[in-house]
């Protein structure tokens, strides 16, 4: 397994959620009235609380339990300005101090392995997130005994329906780091998921498996606003497969991108380093995404529109 490092995985998440969430907050910490500053967090409490995450190549879950982790530590930047502002004087309850949840992370991964990995990760992630908020809130929060988690659903996410994970109109994110497999070096099966994902896009045969992703994805957001963003192999925007995945993707299906890292080379986590150059694509089919933004050699540029190929 190549363990996906933080850094690559806030790649993908901080300009997909967490920057936006974070500028919010930095935002209500400027508002001097009390009253509405403390009714302003609260709100941004339960708005974390609702997002619903999709990660449909979980692996073992390190893109989950670092987006659970993030949401988390937002959450106590919240609660400790509240204490700040000594609105926190009552609990009605256990965990009323705290809304963010695991159920709220949904994930596909066929080894069932790693799926055991990823539910008891989350579970470890939740265990010490309770903890640095009894620090704040100065209560213990009893974490014991565990709660049923059954949101990490073994599976081939190309031959499964990911509505029936998760209702899709409670989707917010999808995320992740799909399989990479060049076109020549797919098994029988793998070229049978791809006929299943992507019978309709012409000469889809000389696709990389990780479009399969992309193209499945491109249809489960349609008509939403749900975000998307996956890590893939520059190969995607480089040659003939640009033509045809984006066409498709773009033309047909209406897919905006949001925003994009242009090649990097890949790090990770173990000890077996994967030897490849990987972009980073967030995408959407929202009308009016307010901004877009091309990350590239530690720079930033926003863009007016982003092509096929990660260039304005």
């Amino acid at each position: 397994m190549h363990y996906t490092s933080v850094e690559n995985i806030h790649k993908v998440i901080d300009p997909l959620f967490l920057d936006e969430l974070k500028a919010e907050f930095e935002k209500i910490k400027e508002t001097k009235t009390p009253k509405v500053k403390t009714r302003k967090l609260y709100e941004l409490q339960d708005k974390l609380a609702s997002l619903v995450f999709l990660d449909p190549a979980a692996g073992s879950g390190n893109f989950l339990t670092e987006s659970y982790i993030s949401l988390r530590r937002l959450e106590n930047e919240i609660l400790t300005e509240l204490h700040r502002e000594k609105m926190i004087l009552d609990f009605r309850g256990e965990h009323d101090a705290v809304k963010v949840s695991i159920s709220q992370f949904y994930g596909i991964e066929i080894n069932d392995f790693a799926v055991t990995v990823a539910k008891t990760a989350l579970w470890i992630s939740e265990a010490q997130m309770l903890q640095e908020t009894e620090k704040i809130i100065n209560r213990e929060l009893d974490f014991l005994p565990l709660k049923s988690y059954s949101n990490i659903v073994e599976g081939n996410a190309l031959r499964i329906d990911w509505g029936e994970v998760v209702p899709r109109e409670r989707v917010s994110f999808i995320m992740g780091n799909p399989p990479f497999v060049g076109m020549k070096y797919q098994t029988v099966e793998q070229k049978e998921d791809m006929r299943n994902v992507c019978s309709k896009i012409k000469n889809y045969g000389n696709l990389d498996y990780v479009t399969s992703w992309y193209v499945k994805a491109a249809y489960f957001i349609e008509k939403t606003n749900i975000r998307s963003a996956f890590v893939s192999t520059n190969s995607i925007v480089q040659g003939e497969q640009t033509a045809i995945l984006w066409k498709h993707l773009i033309s047909f299906l209406g897919v905006q991108i949001c925003f994009a890292y242009s090649t990097f080379k890949w790090s990770n986590a173990s000890k077996d380093k994967a030897a490849v150059h990987c972009v980073i694509i967030g995408f959407c089919h929202e009308s009016n995404v307010p901004k877009k933004y091309i990350f590239r050699n530690q720079s930033v540029h926003e863009a007016h529109n982003i092509n096929a190929y990660l260039v304005d």
